[in-house]
């Protein structure tokens, strides 16, 4: 199972112009938390995310409608992908990729012409 494990954030690019982009406003170095993603891959893919006290849960089949949350919990049906080993996930305002590259999670979150990329290292 490729994306399966538990992985903590290594580093990030363009975080906070990102954040900017959704209209989200962080005091300077608050983006920089560490956020932990454990994602289980079977018929269906579980993915749990916890940033500091906030932890939020996603569960879905490749290929067929399902209701996800976003991490404020707004709710939202979406269809996600697999293409060329990256899961792709449209959100109500940005499109999430995510693949794993030598044992890295690599997630890119884009919005317009604004996008972050987060890798994270495979802990088990």
């Amino acid at each position: 199972m490729a994306f399966t494990g538990k992985y903590v954030l290594e580093s990030t690019e363009n975080y906070e112009e990102f954040l900017e982009a959704l209209g989200i406003n962080i005091p300077k170095n608050q983006g920089n938390e560490e956020i932990i993603t454990e994602i289980y891959q079977n018929d269906e893919f579980s993915v749990t995310k916890s940033v500091k006290d906030k932890t939020w849960y996603n569960k879905f089949t490749i290929g067929k409608e399902s209701e996800l949350q976003t991490v404020d919990g707004e709710k939202f049906k979406t269809t996600v992908t697999l293409e060329g080993g990256k899961l792709k996930i449209q959100f109500p305002k940005f499109l999430y990729t995510a693949e794993v590259v030598n044992d890295k999670l690599v997630e890119v979150q884009a919005v317009g012409a604004v996008a972050t990329k987060m890798i994270s290292k495979k802990t088990k």
